[in-house]
């Protein structure tokens, strides 16, 4: 699969799909966040249990309303990515957002800053540590909840070739789309471990995943091999695009091809000789 090219297209289309649905999360959950979180406290408390129990909602069950909103189409599935990972992404920018140093904020305000100026060079970057915590964990659920999201209707990409495979048979194709994902997964999670250290590299005490504390500054990445691996991973996701243009193209095609207008001529003699 590797070799014949079958398996890149799977590669490319999942991981596009899991990027835009980050990207939504992102871009729905920060400025959501810091609004609920430093401007709109009261409100923010009212409403803070509605947001938990929905943030408990199985994005399945809501699959019908994403259809009917976004149609059968891709923006279905990156619809059920971004709902999974917009809640981490929330509640951590809420709670990064309301805890900011007094001290920093007071110092700010006695010289007189602007509330912008307060909220991009204070409270964001106060809050950014504890904010990233959460965008990791968003991103490491999305590869998971894509599997189910494209077992349910896709056409291509590694939770499609998982359930095809089980459903003819292919064993060894099974194992092939779980072991990528779990790779995707895995590979995911370091990348952003390695980002959150290059960026915050001045909080040498802090203590990273796993309970590892942050490695000396010797040892901490580069910011410039960080940005080639962004660059990479939005190359990367730009192809996986274009595949997904194809293969939707290759798919209406199919649909509007001969047989289809055959089947319907045919459906249609049938009924007329009822």
């Amino acid at each position: 699969m590797f070799n014949d090219g079958t398996l890149k297209v799977h590669l490319l289309v999942s991981i596009w799909r899991a990027t835009t649905g980050l990207l939504l999360a992102l871009a729905m959950g920060l400025p959501l966040g810091l609004l609920l979180g430093r401007h709109q406290r009261h409100p923010a408390e009212a409403i803070e249990p509605l947001l938990r129990v929905l943030s408990q909602v199985n994005p399945f069950t809501l699959l019908p309303v994403f259809i009917l909103f976004f149609g059968i189409g891709e923006m279905a599935k990156v619809a059920v990515v971004a709902w999974v990972c917009l809640w981490p992404v929330l509640f951590y920018t809420i709670t990064a957002s309301r805890h900011v140093e007094a001290i920093q904020i007071k110092t700010a305000a006695s010289m007189g800053i602007s509330t912008m100026d307060m909220m991009l060079k204070v409270i964001v970057p106060g809050a950014l540590p504890t904010i990233f915590v959460g965008i990791r964990i968003g991103a490491c659920l999305t590869f998971y909840i894509l599997v189910a999201a494209e077992m349910l209707g896709a056409s291509a990409g590694l939770g499609w070739l998982v359930h095809n495979s089980a459903m003819n048979y292919l064993i060894p194709r099974i194992y092939a789309g779980a072991t990528f994902i779990v790779v995707l997964g895995f590979l995911l999670n370091r990348f952003l471990l390695y980002l959150e250290r290059a960026l915050f590299s001045w909080q040498s005490d802090t203590l990273m995943l796993f309970g590892s504390a942050a490695p000396p500054a010797a040892l901490r990445p580069g910011k410039g091999l960080v940005a080639a691996f962004t660059g990479a991973l939005v190359l990367i996701a730009l192809l996986g695009g274009i595949q997904v243009q194809k293969i939707n193209r290759e798919a209406a095609t199919v649909s509007d091809g001969p047989h289809s207008h055959h089947s319907e001529t045919g459906g249609h003699n049938g009924h007329s000789g009822f």
